[in-house]
């Protein structure tokens, strides 16, 4: 396709804005909208349209005519929802040109699945119209484009969220080696608690040996000292005991002296 066909293809997607023809001589209400519409007033001719599917609800023809206006006006969802009321036409042109104009309205808010399947109908109803073909496959692409621009925008969600989740992982990995460090300082730093007190155990208990050393390298008292603990321990006697022990002490002492020849 050429640019100029590409231009004349973009060109087409524009509904048909003028009246249905049968209407004309049968509501005077869509006669004064359609002059209104050939004029370019498109918001006098909606509240004549207005007032003519109020009297006509079920008339096909006044629905696509009022579709007409709202599409004019760009109100693009409101338009959609004529024309499709305008599709329950039983003339078949109409019909046909319902389903175009439907199909227009899609577009234009970029339901491109949407206005594909109405040109569709359209061609079915009406295989020689040009236009309709040239918007289906301007429809088809954008359909296309709006595809793989989802894929996209899939990928990098995922992307994102892969990323998101390797952060994650990460970060647990830092957490969990921040962890067994501290672990390991803690554990250190029992060791040095846990060494220093069997240290100083070691040195209480080298302390306690060298004062038994010591006092087993001391001599024993001599008898007198022997003799005044023993009177020491018996203070607690009763006073004749302790007389008896004065009196013996006392004996021992006058003794001669042994000799040693």
């Amino acid at each position: 396709m050429t640019r100029a066909s590409f231009t004349a293809c973009l060109l087409a997607v524009c509904p048909v804005l003028f009246g249905f023809e049968p209407l004309r001589s049968r509501n005077g209400e869509v006669e004064q909208g359609n002059a209104l519409m050939k004029s370019g007033n498109a918001e006098e001719a909606l509240k004549h349209y207005d007032k003519a599917v109020a009297a006509l609800p079920a008339e096909a023809g006044a629905h696509f005519d009022r579709g007409a206006a709202l599409y004019a006006l760009q109100r693009f969802d409101e338009a959609g929802q004529e024309f499709l009321r305008a599709t329950e036409a039983k003339d078949g042109t109409l019909k046909a040109q319902a389903f175009y104009n439907l199909g227009n309205a899609f577009f234009k808010k970029e339901k491109f699945k949407e206005a594909v399947e109405a040109y569709k109908r359209t061609l079915a109803l009406d295989p020689r119209d040009e236009r309709a073909k040239w918007n289906l496959e301007i429809a088809e692409r954008k359909q296309q484009e709006q595809k793989d621009k989802d894929k996209d925008k899939d990928k990098d969600k995922k992307d994102d969220k892969d990323k998101k989740d390797q952060d994650k992982k990460d970060d647990k990995k830092d957490q969990d080696k921040d962890k067994d460090k501290k672990d390991d300082k803690d554990k250190k730093d029992q060791d040095k608690k846990d060494d220093k007190k069997d240290q100083g155990k070691d040195k209480q208990q080298d302390q306690k040996d060298r004062d038994k050393n010591e006092a087993a390298k001391k001599p024993p008292p001599p008898a007198d000292e022997q003799e005044m603990g023993a009177v020491l321990d018996n203070l607690e006697r009763s006073p004749k005991d302790l007389e008896k022990e004065r009196a013996r002490l006392r004996a021992i002492r006058r003794r001669p002296p042994a000799r040693d020849w």
